[in-house]
């Protein structure tokens, strides 16, 4: 028999979570209210082996971020124009461009004419989708506006994607510069130095002081290079040994915020998640304290994570939203100051999206500053050390040149 994973109310409204035995989603609701619960999710935990407890076809590893906008979005496009879901999902399939999408659409299909909801098919093909998908989908089910609830999710993981490409384009040319300067470095100081300096030992005359720097280098490069591997391997082993142990990482994640300048842009970028993510949620239709716990979730910051956690925990007793994030001493003064107004002028959703909006230009703004600085940094300190460098290795070539009129 399926097993379903399900959060529900009980009578005293408190949070109960668990998993229950049912043959379909309908029976396992049935018998959360016969037991005086009150379930507002309710997923399949195993569906013949392959649910979204298992990963299902489709892994995190194999179904990419784009994947899931690129799907969203098509699908929104048919169901809009009110397609009916099985024949959206056959044109998804004919037309997929990968085999990846295809193969997620074809399953997604199939579960659907076995007789699942499309979010229950959605959770069970693949976990990438995510609890906050899932509940944005269920919610257009209840109100009959699917095509309005995947519209929604297609702009919010299209503008995610949009975000984080301008992130990675803005970090391309200070990568290429910080390669070709370490290229270069290396072609003085393992090619160019090492011919020039066998003459002066040679001739009996004593080497250069930039020249034999040079070759000291060149001399004691395994202990650099082990020195370069320690610290990669260490930054590698304290990422997975902090991802072991919650109070760790919530202090280097802690840390992370007070850097300059780094600190400040996470914790826009992490606004601008939060409230896009909310605000879509709770404009698909989706309940405030559930589209919280799914908010949250999508903070990269552990620390920050935890603080909204907090919030949570004072909405599910009666708080209002604005004033949870008033504790939150990290945010923006702004933000709570808006989602106030928003809540007394009953516009949550539209406020957040208008919040995730201005932090999203703020995010682009802040890197555009740093690479604007960064940029011309790098450029003067790599062109410094190149030419001191080659000026060094050039000197020693007139040093030869004196050597041999002598």
């Amino acid at each position: 028999m399926p097993l379903f994973h399900y959060r529900a109310y009980t009578a005293q409204g408190d949070l109960d979570e668990g998993e229950i035995d049912a043959r379909t989603r309908d029976e396992a609701e049935e018998m959360l209210w016969s037991r005086g619960l009150t379930p507002f999710e309710t997923k399949a935990a195993r569906a013949g082996g392959g649910g979204a407890g298992g990963g299902g076809l489709f892994g995190k590893s194999r179904l990419k971020s784009a994947d899931i906008a690129a799907f969203t979005r098509d699908f929104a496009t048919l169901e809009e124009a009110d397609v009916p879901l099985d024949r959206a999902l056959r044109i998804l399939e004919e037309q997929a461009p990968s085999a990846t999408r295809r193969q997620l659409t074809e399953e997604v299909l199939r579960r659907l004419l076995d007789g699942a909801a499309l979010s229950d098919a959605l959770a069970a093909t693949s976990p990438a989708f995510g609890d906050g998908y899932i509940s944005v989908v269920r919610a257009g089910e209840a109100m009959g506006k699917i095509g309005a609830s995947l519209t929604q999710m297609a702009d919010m993981l299209e503008r995610r994607q949009e975000l984080r490409a301008r992130i990675q384009s803005a970090l391309i040319y200070p990568v290429i510069l910080i390669v070709l300067a370490l290229v270069s470095t290396g072609i003085v100081v393992g090619v160019l130095a090492p011919a020039v300096s066998p003459i002066f030992s040679e001739s009996g005359k004593p080497m250069p002081a930039g020249l034999s720097f040079i070759m000291g280098l060149e001399d004691q490069w395994p202990f650099i290079l082990g020195f370069l591997v320690f610290i990669i391997g260490f930054f590698f082993w304290l990422r997975s040994y902090a991802a072991t142990r919650p109070l760790v990482k919530l202090a280097i994640d802690r840390r992370m915020l007070d850097v300059p300048i780094l600190g400040k842009l996470k914790v826009q970028y992490d606004t601008a998640q939060f409230a896009r993510t909310l605000g879509a949620m709770l404009k698909a239709g989706v309940p405030l304290l559930q589209g919280l716990e799914s908010a949250v979730q999508s903070v990269g910051n552990f620390f920050l994570r935890e603080q909204l956690s907090g919030v949570v925990a004072s909405v599910r007793n009666g708080g209002s939203l604005s004033r949870g994030l008033e504790q939150i001493k990290q945010l923006p003064t702004v933000v709570p100051q808006l989602i106030a107004v928003g809540e007394e002028a009953g516009q949550l959703a539209p406020m957040l999206l208008r919040i995730a909006g201005t932090f999203e230009r703020a995010t682009e703004r802040s890197i555009e500053r740093a690479m604007g600085i960064l940029t011309p940094a790098l450029t003067i300190l790599i062109a410094g050390l190149v030419g001191a460098l080659v000026l060094t290795v050039m000197n020693a070539v007139l040093g030869i040149n004196e050597l041999a009129t002598q």
